[in-house]
């Protein structure tokens, strides 16, 4: 039997055999570098875009508020109000009214995802029950949870029951109908082919259906959370609590020269929505980034 010479292999040849070798052990592909790369400079320009407008608003603001534009008992300049926004981080009285809102808003928020994203699930399974809720899903959509707070204070009382109700009344039906649309987004043929296995419906739900769907459910949770907030707030506010960022604000609001100090509380509600939405998207890219490269 004739035995076989190894071949020589050229510079180009042997380059090409390590960049393969490279690139078939599940290292990252040099294009997939570059995509990282591209997706980085691309959230950083996003960033930089949001600082610079954020202090082209406080210029504005300082602008007006410093040539009297608007009244000073209206509108103090943002140079006076972020000091005492500093201020007040630095009160321990302050930040248990903020931890009380945040427990308040947490609890109506994990009410609202226990109850929509299982009946999300089972409503976009079923055609048929889908059909015959979808009117009262419509009804009760558009019903102003904060309008409810009269009511809820005669039967809850003005404490953490309360909040946490209104919190929930809000946020459920955005998750509710995100949930079905991600359960309805799910690839036809997927299903089917996992039916065509024997596969029973509690297993191609939770194996086919649920990851699907996970992209829209984190997208309703990115929706809902900064709303959960605003709904809170607003709880205390109305319904006269006795301790929330709510019912702080609307003691300062009666004090004498107390604009200062609400604004204030103003700013520091808007940074916390904004850290609670960016720690969201960051939980969404992680668990369902893929869904967003694939749309891109």
């Amino acid at each position: 039997m004739e035995s076989r010479q190894p071949v020589a292999l050229t510079a180009t040849e042997t380059e090409t055999v390590s960049v393969t070798s490279r690139t078939g052990d599940g290292n990252t592909r040099p294009h997939e570098r570059v995509l990282r790369s591209d997706r980085i400079i691309e959230r950083s320009i996003i960033a930089a875009r949001g600082v610079a407008g954020v202090l082209g608003f406080l210029a504005l603001w300082e602008v007006v508020a410093r040539y009297d534009l608007l009244p000073r008992d209206v509108l103090p300049a943002a140079s006076t109000t972020l000091a005492s926004s500093a201020e007040l981080l630095g009160d321990p009285a302050f930040l248990g009214q903020i931890g009380a809102t945040l427990w308040a808003a947490f609890v109506g928020f994990a009410l609202a995802v226990v109850i929509a994203v299982p009946a999300g699930l089972v409503l976009g399974l079923s055609d048929r029950l889908h059909a015959a809720t979808a009117t009262v899903v419509e009804l009760l959509r558009p019903l102003p949870p904060v309008g409810l707070v009269p009511l809820l204070v005669l039967v809850a009382g003005q404490g953490l029951e309360m909040k946490a109700v209104v919190v929930a009344l809000g946020c459920v039906w955005p998750l509710l109908v995100n949930t079905i649309h991600g359960v309805h987004s799910t690839d036809g043929t997927a299903r089917a082919t996992a039916r065509s296995f024997g596969w029973s419906q509690r297993t191609v739900a939770l194996r086919v259906v649920w990851p699907s769907a996970v992209p829209s459910v984190l997208t309703g949770v990115r929706i809902t959370v900064s709303v959960a907030l605003i709904l809170c707030v607003g709880a205390e506010f109305i319904g006269g609590s006795r301790d929330g960022l709510g019912s702080w604000l609307l003691q300062q609001s009666m004090l004498p020269g107390g604009i200062d100090t609400v604004c204030a509380g103003v700013v520091i509600a808007g940074a916390l929505g904004l850290l609670v939405n960016a720690a969201v998207t960051a939980l969404e890219r992680r668990f369902a980034g893929w869904a967003h490269r694939e749309d891109s």
